[in-house]
């Protein structure tokens, strides 16, 4: 899409994306901690996500249903508490049912698995992850450039002392800018 009249005649239907992160190992490690915000070493994720559009591409009524299919792979830590730790690779599978109530309004359901990722130390294999979890996330366009959201989230299954257990509340503000919003903005009367 080039020109303004291009994104008002847009109808999306099924899109299918390829999606690339990578982490390096940059920042402050302490070695003899077992729990660092840096990890000491390369991961990144390669994923393939799936957008597919429902109904009517009108703002008030936009239904979508996306899933992310991914793959985490990890690079070795070689000072993890003076000891080397490894990771298998990890598989995700993310979904959400997202739908526009009002102009500027959405809300989405949302369902996430994660499955691999055996981290091992020193050669002594540990367990497999095998967790899943559902949320919830609501939010508002406050303007053109920033979008409030808030969400709740919390694993399930699984009650063993190594399962992971995890609930969280988020609450994100977001401020973005591009020309073609800008553009849009000129051509609707606004500044």
């Amino acid at each position: 899409m080039k020109s303004i009249p291009d994104v008002l005649r847009y109808e999306p239907g099924l899109s299918i994306d390829v999606i690339g992160s990578l982490a390096v190992p940059i920042g402050k490690y302490n070695s003899e901690q077992a729990l660092n915000i840096g990890q000491n070493r390369w991961y990144g994720r390669i994923g393939a996500p799936i957008v597919w559009q429902i109904g009517s591409w009108a703002p008030e009524r936009r239904t979508t249903v996306e899933f992310l299919p991914a793959v985490w792979i990890f690079g070795a830590n070689s000072n993890f508490v003076g000891k080397t730790m490894t990771n298998d690779v990890l598989f995700q599978l993310e979904g959400h049912l997202t739908h526009n109530f009002a102009k500027g309004f959405w809300g989405s359901l949302d369902a996430v698995w994660y499955t691999g990722g055996k981290a091992t130390i020193e050669g002594v294999p540990g367990t497999k992850l095998n967790n899943a979890g559902l949320s919830f996330t609501a939010g508002y366009q406050i303007n053109d450039n920033f979008q409030l959201t808030v969400g709740y989230g919390s694993t399930f299954g699984g009650s063993a002392p190594s399962d992971l257990r995890l609930s969280q509340f988020r609450v994100t503000l977001v401020y973005g800018w591009h020309p073609l919003i800008e553009g849009v903005k000129r051509l609707g009367g606004g500044q």
